[in-house]
Parts: structure tokens; C-alpha cells; sequence
């Protein structure tokens, strides 16, 4: 028998974190089943695995994982992933204040078997980022000591392994719409806007100590799981036919660029909706000043005055005339999405509000790549994927006296 302990978060550089070896353990051709026990379950934690997952149940095998839901921390993305890859999935879920917390996974073949028990959740932080300890036990079949340990885990929940526990129920898709009706089940989207309003009801009672909290406490470097924490976002692309009066909405994923500058858009001003306020200066966290957004497009406001034309390719289209200037009636820069393309596309015709929809820049994050000197590249990203920026950031701030928030891409 062979027991190993698992450590991860305190060296990113070196650790071979919880999600490591549960992947190994998929690839190893001893094993044949793969069971789990666990609390949180998010669609980063399943993407992290889903090739090796996938290939694991093309063999033949078999998976099976007993899942919580207690506290929103399991997403109804993740469980709808689950159901879309046909894995036999059941909810623990007990509706007082039990929670269903375990953290087991269990492989098992003809010959050899494997147990990791530990602290990691099934999410991306829980198995490859976040300070986690656990400890793997493998051994041959056997060895009477490790098949009586595994045996005592299976006999501690064998009334949810044979479903005889009424408060495990087998995951259906009548199952999960019911979860997320009763709110026991949110979108990862709304789990994110619950934990930032608590966390800025946190930071306004603590602002004027955070310099002096990180001058206590060092960051740590944050680990990068195979998939769930690339640098890769969700953009949306809206693209308006203005003689068929169509608006055209797609998503695609892409790869966050080095040295692009994101930032916050509001509603926007205008009755087009078409300007967008930069700031001279950036206000961090600790309340320090940063440059502003300005200085992304080249621009130094202290010497700057004069307007700069920007070229803006957008959904394929580059819109030419756009311009970056300083209002002195109310001090401030702006960038003016006045621009248009070769063939008379405006820009107008996509951020102008439509038919009671708001404009296709109102309430986004713009992502802008730097081509070359006054041209740019532009995706338009949805506020939820505010988070995954921040994390790719070498630095985000206010944009200035607003309350919104821009950053650079690291």
C-alpha cells in the first residue's frame, strides 16, 4: 500500500496539485471506475478534467459522482455539463443546516485501487489553486488493509450509494429546473454578483487598511489549472444589417491579449451611447493613483491636448474616425465611437439603443488590443466576466471619479 500526501496553493511552481492526480488516475488503465464524494462542484472543475473524463467513460468505464449543493456553491452550469456528458450524477442535499461536505474520489480496477481524500473541491481553485491538503492511498486489491479502508468508506454512505437515502436523488434535468426554481441552485453568474456584493460591503468597512493588510500578508502566486484559468473570456459580438434592421448577437471564447487594456462601460452617454469616459487618472484600492485609461491610446494627459483619430476594428469591420479627446466643459476624456467603415457601416447603427434594447456597448466591459499607433482591436465582453479579468490583471482601478473599473492585461 502506498500513501502519498497531496499539497498544494504554498508552491504553484512545483506543487502537483489534487486535479494532477485525479488526471493521472484517469489516464492509468488500471482503474476501470471512478467514484466521487463531493461537496462543490463548478464547470471550471469539470472543464479542467472533461478530456481525460471523456476518454475515461469511452474506454467503457464507469463514473459516478454523489454531489452537494448546499450554500450555491454547485452551479447550475456545472450541473448542467453533467447532464450533457451522460454522467450518472446524484444531489445530497439535506434542507436544514446539514451540509454535505466530503471531498473523496475513488478509482478502483480489476487489480489495483486508489483513494484521494482530502480538502479539494471540484472546482477549478479547489482542485489546482487554492491551499489545499490530501492524502492518496493506493494498493493492490490484495492488500487486505487498503481494500478494508475503501470498503469502510463505501459502507459509510452505502445508503446513498444504493439510493436508499431520501436525501439523495438522482440528477435529471426535471431535477435541476426544479433546484434552480427553489433558487437552491444559482448561474455562476449569479453566484459571482452575490459574493461581490458581500465583498464590497466588506471593503467599504476595511478600505483605509488594505495597504497595511498587504504589507502583513504577501500575495501568493496563483497556480494556472490546464483549462479553467486560462486567460480566455467570453466576448460578444453585435453586428447590426441597419437595411434589414437585424441585430445579430454571437459569443465566442477568446484568449485575453498581453498589455490590452479592459474597462467598464455604464450606459454610456449620448443619445447614441456611443461615448465612452476615459480618466487622466486611476484610483487603486488603497486609494493610490495609477495612470488613467487615457494613457492606454498613447496619450499623456498632463502634456495632451489636442483630439487623436483612432481606427477601431470590431466584429471584422474597421471603423475609422473615432476619436479621443478632452472636454473642458466638465474635465474629462472621452473616447467617441464617431467612426466609419469603408463601405458606410456606422458605428452609431450598433451602439444606439433599438427597439426598447439597450445599445451593444451599455453596461459591457471593452476589451481593447493595441495594433499599432492609433489602431486598435475591440471585443465587447458581459460584466460577469469582470472576476477572471481582475485575476489577469497586473493592476485594475476605478477609472477615475466614476465607479467603474479598468484594468491591464498582465
Amino acid at each position: 500500500m502506498e500513501l502519498k500526501f497531496i499539497g498544494q496553493g504554498l508552491d504553484s511552481e512545483n506543487d502537483v496539485a489534487t486535479g494532477n492526480h485525479i488526471i493521472t488516475s484517469l489516464e492509468d488503465d488500471r482503474y476501470t471506475s471512478f467514484c466521487a464524494f463531493v461537496a462543490f462542484v463548478s464547470k471550471s472543475g469539470i472543464n479542467n478534467i472533461i478530456e481525460q473524463l471523456t476518454a475515461f467513460i469511452d474506454k467503457g468505464n464507469t463514473v459516478k459522482l454523489y454531489v452537494g449543493i448546499d450554500l450555491n456553491s454547485t452551479s447550475k452550469e456545472a450541473l448542467e455539463k453533467l447532464i450533457e456528458l451522460g454522467i450518472e450524477t446524484y444531489i445530497v442535499f439535506s434542507p436544514n443546516n446539514i451540509i454535505y461536505h466530503p471531498k473523496i474520489y475513488a478509482f478502483e480496477g480489476a487489480e489495483y485501487s486508489k483513494a484521494i481524500i482530502g480538502s479539494s473541491n471540484f472546482t477549478a481553485r479547489g482542485l489546482f489553486q487554492s491551499i489545499e491538503a490530501s492524502v492518496s492511498i493506493s494498493f493492490n486489491n490484495e492488500e487486505e488493509e487498503g481494500t478494508q479502508f475503501l470498503n469502510e468508506v463505501y459502507e459509510y454512505y452505502n445508503t446513498i450509494l444504493d439510493n436508499s437515502n431520501p436525501s439523495c436523488q438522482l440528477l435529471t434535468a426535471d431535477l435541476l429546473n426544479f433546484l434552480v426554481n427553489s433558487k437552491i441552485v444559482l448561474t455562476e453568474k449569479a453566484t459571482r454578483s452575490k459574493h461581490n456584493k458581500i465583498n464590497k460591503e466588506f471593503s467599504k468597512r476595511d478600505l483605509s487598511a488594505y495597504k497595511e493588510l498587504l504589507d502583513k500578508f504577501k500575495k501568493l502566486k496563483l497556480k494556472k489549472p490546464p483549462k479553467g484559468h486560462k486567460k480566455v473570456v467570453e466576448a460578444i459580438v453585435k453586428t447590426c444589417n441597419k437595411a434589414k434592421t437585424k441585430v445579430k448577437v454571437t459569443n465566442q471564447l477568446i484568449k485575453l491579449p498581453k498589455g490590452g487594456m479592459w474597462i467598464q462601460t455604464g450606459l454610456m452617454t449620448s443619445p447614441a451611447r456611443n461615448i465612452l469616459g476615459l480618466s487622466k487618472k486611476g484610483k487603486l484600492l488603497d486609494k493610490s493613483l495609477v495612470n488613467g485609461s487615457v494613457a492606454f491610446f498613447g496619450i499623456n494627459p498632463d502634456v495632451d491636448v489636442n483630439a487623436v483619430q483612432i481606427e477601431v476594428e470590431y466584429a471584422g469591420d474597421i471603423y475609422k474616425g473615432n476619436q479621443v479627446h478632452y472636454t473642458p466643459r466638465n474635465g474629462s476624456w472621452r473616447l467617441n465611437f464617431y467612426g466609419e467603415t469603408d463601405d458606410n457601416k456606422k458605428f452609431n447603427d450598433i451602439t444606439r439603443p433599438t427597439l426598447g434594447l439597450p445599445g451593444a456597448f451599455q453596461n459591457k466591459i471593452l476589451l481593447f488590443t493595441k495594433v499599432n499607433v492609433n489602431s486598435y482591436k475591440l471585443k465587447v465582453l458581459d460584466e460577469s466576466e469582470i472576476d477572471k479579468l481582475k485575476d489577469n490583471s497586473s493592476l485594475w482601478a476605478k477609472n477615475g471619479s466614476s465607479p467603474y473599473l479598468f484594468g491591464i492585461i498582465k
